[in-house]
């Protein structure tokens, strides 16, 4: 019972490897959002040439 109430030495290794694959997760989840809308942001140049011949 002691270690649920903070008696135990140090913090549980599972809960802080928890806290850091969250935190990398929503890091990862940011800068791949921000990349995204940069890219849907910029005008995507015309590749497609139109000739016309008469």
């Amino acid at each position: 019972m002691a270690a649920w109430l903070g008696g135990s030495s140090g913090p549980d290794p599972l809960m802080v490897l928890l806290v850091v694959i969250l935190l990398v997760r929503f890091l990862l989840w940011s800068c791949l959002g921000a990349l995204i809308d940069r890219r849907l942001a910029r005008p995507q140049p015309r590749r497609r040439k139109e000739e016309k011949e008469d």
